[in-house]
């Protein structure tokens, strides 16, 4: 008997994250640097940005296995 698996196309979801990360990153660039110096900003949105990709990737494998 073959099991029928009810997940999404890994392909779909790992562009629904991309997506999400990005929107993140652009919220974080507008917003962040009205509240702290320009330079500390950007690079915490960069570092934020990445921490959530690492961490979605990290999990997207985790989950496919």
């Amino acid at each position: 008997m073959e099991t029928v698996r009810k997940t999404m196309d890994p392909r779909i979801v790992d562009i629904a994250v991309a997506a999400a990360a990005f929107a993140v990153f652009l919220i974080l660039l507008w917003i962040l640097p009205m509240v702290l110096n320009d330079g500390i900003a950007y690079l915490a949105t960069i570092i934020i940005f990445a921490i959530i990709m690492s961490a979605a990737g990290l999990y997207l494998n985790q989950k496919a296995k």
